[in-house]
């Protein structure tokens, strides 16, 4: 039998270091992790976890995996999350798969080894074969997505979030209005295009297309696009973002080419966060309502928890709601 001294040999690591690698709740630099976990596979070794969750009524492990740390809106959704598990007494494990299939696939293979007694998964992509294992054989939240998995999926109401957002402009007198998207494959953000055009098409506007960026990269490319769009004649008055992220780029783009916010162009953001209200001005956004309810989606995965089940498909909506700051200039 494969035991942990083994896996340490072959990975070319200290015992130590695969049970802290292993744990789930001690650092452990990401590329010996990495190591850790290859030797597992290659060797087929079976962590002695069950014996340790069965005293403990459960390994109080909760994984949650996610898209990409470094986009600003997710920290504030780990605090959140994290939040809710201290409070039931559970710890955190954080998975993030840099956008890759792959990254994900290998996370719950892990998290099945360290027997997870839940998992919240944001997913990277459109794709779910790899997660189709896993349905049924532990606990499960899909969250800010909508899928054809059996399990419950807890997600914003994206349409009616970017009609708000949208109607507010359209309210205020615009009626050239230009929406910045990230990534038009996306299912939000297919859902988000669908409530704009709802908004701006019961505001009589019918050339919305003329003003529709998309494929933006990055913040980067967020501010070159918005260089390129001051530049024409015909230029916009107000823009709507599909994620703040996108915001920053703009701003700079626009003061870059002279012009003002709101003054001469207004800028709607979505998603609210953190850093947004220090902008200058700071930034009217939706505020995406997966924050506000972290409690309520962690407490639908302890259902499942405490009652050793694992819930069928079903799909809940949270509204969003609109943040009022000073980035929207009315037109009279």
């Amino acid at each position: 039998m494969v035991g942990i001294r083994d896996v340490a040999r072959y990975a070319g690591v200290s015992p130590s270091t695969v049970s802290r690698a292993l744990s789930g709740v001690a650092f452990v630099e990401p590329e010996t992790k990495e190591k850790v976990m290859k030797a597992v596979r290659e060797l087929n070794y079976k962590p002695n976890l069950a014996a340790r969750s069965l005293k403990k009524g459960g390994s109080r492990l909760i994984g949650l995996i996610l898209p990409d740390i470094m986009n600003p809106y997710y920290p504030e959704v780990v605090k959140c999350i994290e939040d809710s598990a201290a409070k039931a007494g559970y710890s955190l494990i954080l998975c993030d798969a840099l956008g890759s299939v792959e990254k994900e696939a290998e996370y719950f293979k892990t998290l099945n080894y360290l027997f997870a007694d839940g998992i919240l998964y944001i997913a990277s992509t459109e794709s779910v074969e790899h997660v189709k294992p896993y349905v049924g054989a532990v606990p499960m939240i899909v969250v800010n997505r909508t899928f054809d998995l059996d399990v419950p999926c807890m997600n914003i109401d994206n349409v009616d979030a970017a009609w708000q957002a949208v109607r507010y402009l359209t309210e205020r007198g615009h009626r050239k209005i230009s929406f910045f998207i990230n990534d038009k494959e996306r299912q939000y953000n297919v859902e988000r295009l669908e409530g704009a055009v709802k908004a701006v098409r019961e505001a009589g506007i019918t050339d919305w297309k003329s003003f529709l960026v998309e494929n933006i990269s990055s913040e980067d490319d967020a501010y070159e696009k918005t260089m390129e769009l001051m530049k024409r004649e015909d230029r916009p008055t107000a823009i709507f973002v599909f994620n703040d992220y996108m915001a920053y780029g703009v701003y700079r783009g626009i003061t870059k080419s002279g012009l003002r916010v709101p003054e001469d162009i207004s800028v709607v953001g979505f998603d609210d966060i953190h850093q947004v209200k220090y902008l200058d001005p700071p930034l009217t956004t939706l505020r995406h309502s997966l924050i506000d309810n972290s409690d309520m989606i962690f407490g639908k995965l302890m259902e499942q928890i405490r009652t050793q089940t694992c819930a069928g498909r079903s799909v809940e909506y949270f509204k969003g709601r609109m943040v009022e700051r000073e980035s929207v200039h009315t037109i009279r």
